[in-house]
């Protein structure tokens, strides 16, 4: 989803209040949306909730917004935010010891989005955390870092570490 696929008019309407433009944007960004939940959260209940958290936040706030065209920007963050927010009591960054970090190395193997979804969701919190908001999301490590409450060091050790284990549990699961 990006702003291409959203009528200016369609923005007009909605940073004027109008509420058939806003279910309109509803529709068109609720995937989205939801699926940047998911992820962070990794539960269906508590990512609906978030999700509706968040359209709250987001038509509340909407006439703040300077820049229309950054729209779609700004909602995520505001979802990913709360989203973080949400599961902050279960967001834990594990110690890194004794793991391979061996992320310089290539991954040729080909496996599919499923796949990737099933590795991503059993990431440890932290390193999911991480992982999502970097690869996924195209936060910087100082974003990251900002949103999670860590340092830049701890946001690159937690990437490389979600990497290494998603090549492990990738490759476990093409030998299953």
């Amino acid at each position: 989803m990006n702003n291409q696929k959203l009528d200016t008019n369609l923005i007009t309407n909605v940073l004027k209040g109008d509420r058939s433009a806003q279910f309109q944007l509803f529709e068109l960004t609720k995937g989205m949306l939801y699926s940047a939940c998911y992820r962070i959260v990794n539960d269906e209940d508590e990512a609906n909730d978030v999700l509706q958290d968040s359209y709250v936040e987001i038509f509340q706030k909407i006439h703040t917004l300077k820049h229309p065209e950054a729209l779609i920007g700004w909602m995520k963050t505001i979802t990913i935010r709360k989203a973080i927010l949400q599961s902050k009591k279960k967001i834990y960054f594990e110690p890194i010891e004794e793991v391979d970090l061996e992320s310089s190395e290539g991954f040729d193997s080909w496996f599919d989005a499923e796949m990737l979804d099933q590795a991503i969701g059993s990431l440890p919190a932290g390193a999911r955390a991480v992982f999502l908001l970097l690869s996924v999301e195209g936060y910087s490590h100082r974003e990251a870092s900002n949103m999670l409450g860590i340092s830049e060091n701890t946001s690159k050790s937690q990437l490389n570490y979600a990497k290494t284990l998603l090549k492990k549990r990738i490759t476990k699961l093409l030998q299953a």
